[in-house]
């Protein structure tokens, strides 16, 4: 009797291997457009993370400084309707000499505070690295009993191409007006 052995054929069809090949394209561009996604989202967070750390530090200074003001220098601030809002504030030292503390916008787009007698000496930005004034609005609120600064700020962060814009706001009395 005659053995007819069958021969075996290893290997891969042309239809199998472009088959596979299709089905590797399309996990692969499933995989890539989801590392994109989740680093473009981690960019806008640390653009977000950085548009909110700078509004706490700017907002708590500008507070507490209007808080402890006797007055608002009107002569030397730049208040409502302007967006490039100057708020100069009339204070007292611990001997309770007079000192001037101003709230301006730089060139670069950083809150810098200056402190002094007239003219003040710049301290420095208030805003971190990260972001910069888009517009910074200053509203006197005058009673017959107290004066109050409403404040505006708009504030822009980047990170790598993702850019964040928010208004945030605040009031606070000048203690020493009531």
């Amino acid at each position: 009797m005659k053995k007819f052995f069958k021969q075996k054929h290893s290997g891969f069809t042309l239809v199998e291997m472009v088959i596979y090949l299709a089905l590797m394209t399309a996990i692969s561009i499933v995989l890539v457009r989801s590392l994109v996604l989740v680093f473009n989202s981690n960019r806008a967070a640390f653009a977000e993370m950085n548009l909110r750390n700078a509004a706490y530090s700017a907002m708590e200074n500008m507070v507490r400084e209007i808080r402890g003001s006797i007055s608002i220098d009107s002569a030397d601030s730049t208040l409502y309707p302007s967006q490039a809002g100057i708020l100069a504030l009339n204070q007292t030292d611990g001997n309770g000499n007079p000192i001037v503390v101003e709230f301006a916008t730089s060139s670069s787009g950083a809150l810098d505070i200056s402190r002094g007698a007239a003219p003040p000496a710049l301290v420095g930005p208030v805003t971190g690295n990260g972001a910069q004034v888009a517009a910074l609005v200053f509203t006197p609120i005058t009673t017959k009993n107290s004066t109050a600064v409403r404040i505006a700020l708009e504030l822009s962060a980047s990170v790598n191409g993702a850019t964040q814009t928010q208004w945030f706001y605040d009031t606070a009395i000048l203690r020493n007006s009531y």
